[in-house]
């Protein structure tokens, strides 16, 4: 597998179309959802200048920050309010995990600011480097922010993009593991389209994700 300029680009254009259209025509208890993939757009896109640069020798700072701004202070926060805000059943247990993607956020922002940060090419990917301590429990915090929040949501939509990211984190960090956080956001990038179908087609997604747990629970 290989990632480049061109697959950034084009990967941020189709997710700012298709979020685009997405956004307009969502209700508006599902704008919140609607704006995901427009989001991962700018990210994919600021990714997409940072190949650019290292592709002529150099870096962009301001690429790295922009991209990591959104991989460890935005979603962190936003994933876990998103589904917060819409799965009233859960709110209470939920509430905690929009708390501790407060605190991931809040840890990686004095790092990004206080910290060096490092740039690279690494086997056709981009590694971000940078040194932060309690490595362990920090991502297992960041992780039931965002990942744990999804999971245990009473919404299936919610549950099942849960899943395919937390299956897609495990397989970027076993075969992508010094450049996990740029492989990750374009693989969660990519699943994040299902926001568009769900929306676009919401009865008819919903039935097909009833279908789906049932036979789950038969099995």
């Amino acid at each position: 597998m290989c990632f480049s300029a061109s697959a950034s680009f084009i990967a941020s254009g189709a997710l700012a179309t298709l979020g685009g259209v997405s956004f307009v025509s969502a209700k508006k208890e599902d704008k919140i959802l609607a704006a995901i993939p427009t989001m991962f757009s700018i990210q994919q896109f600021s990714e997409g200048i940072q190949w650019v640069y290292l592709n002529s020798g150099s870096s962009s700072f301001a690429a790295g920050y922009l991209f990591l701004l959104f991989a460890f202070i935005l979603w962190p926060i936003y994933v876990p309010l998103a589904v917060f805000l819409l799965d009233k059943k859960e709110r209470k247990i939920l509430g905690w995990f929009v708390l501790v993607g407060i605190i991931v956020a809040l840890y990686f922002s004095v790092i990004l600011i206080t910290g060096p940060l490092g740039i690279n090419k690494v086997s056709s990917c981009i590694s971000y480097s940078f040194n932060f301590p309690f490595m362990d429990f920090v991502i297992l915090a960041y992780l039931s922010a965002v990942v744990g929040s999804l999971c245990i949501s009473s919404l299936k939509i919610f549950r099942y993009f849960g899943i395919v990211v937390g299956f897609l984190g495990l397989v970027s960090w076993l075969f992508f593991e010094f450049t996990f956080t740029s492989v990750w956001c374009f693989f969660a990038a990519i699943v994040s389209l299902m926001f568009f179908f769900y929306i676009r087609y919401k009865r008819k997604v919903n039935t097909l994700l009833a279908i789906v747990d049932k036979k789950v629970l038969r099995k």
